[in-house]
């Protein structure tokens, strides 16, 4: 049953990866995770900074917008591009940093829970498992590093462009330290 699910899912990959619909940053590690005999990857992202825009008085699960979105380290011209696209209206502005993710099938709790100790021995901390099923055992693996900044309310942009440069700076940081556990457990599988 799980080495079903596991040739099915990436087989997902393959087309994903022909249509140029995957994160080809962290594929690295999910190539190397995907590899081994008891796991499988689900989903995966390297990490990424941005500026989120929610609308008044809508469903901010479907009306949310990103105004800009990197997964490399971004400039400070490509933050400003990313400000002056905001709306009028909006109920909220954010600054966005989210450390990479990886979605691990493990095909038994054995399995799963030494990926995990791997995991948050090598600084990836907030790790977990997601679920268990008779078919998989899902590992979560990510940082804690994350940042959700609010920087604008009611149509209206609360800081000034230093703090917009400062923010930016840190979520960089952020990033990058959050990649290094992501390679320190690359090394380690």
């Amino acid at each position: 049953m799980f080495q079903e699910d596991k040739k099915r899912t990436m087989e997902k990959l393959k087309e994903a990866i022909k249509n140029n619909f995957v994160d080809k940053e962290v594929m690295f590690i999910v190539d190397k995770i995907n590899e081994m005999e008891n796991y499988y990857t689900t989903s995966s992202c390297i990490g990424r900074c941005g500026i989120m825009e929610f609308p008044k008085n809508k469903n901010p699960k479907i009306y949310s917008k990103w105004l800009g979105k990197w997964h490399h380290y971004a400039n400070e011209e490509e933050l400003f591009k990313a400000i002056n696209k905001k709306s009028e209206d909006f109920e909220t502005m954010v600054f966005v940093m989210n450390s990479p993710i990886l979605h691990v099938a493990s095909k038994d709790i054995f399995h799963a829970k030494k990926l995990l100790e791997l995991a948050i021995h090598n600084g990836l901390k907030a790790s977990s498992i997601k679920s268990i099923t008779d078919r998989r055992i899902i590992v979560e693996i990510l940082s804690t590093y994350k940042m959700d900044v609010p920087i604008g309310i009611n149509g209206e942009l609360l800081v000034d462009d230093n703090y917009l440069k400062m923010l930016l700076n840190i979520g960089n940081k952020k990033l990058e330290k959050s990649r290094e556990c992501i390679n320190r457990l690359y090394e380690k599988l």
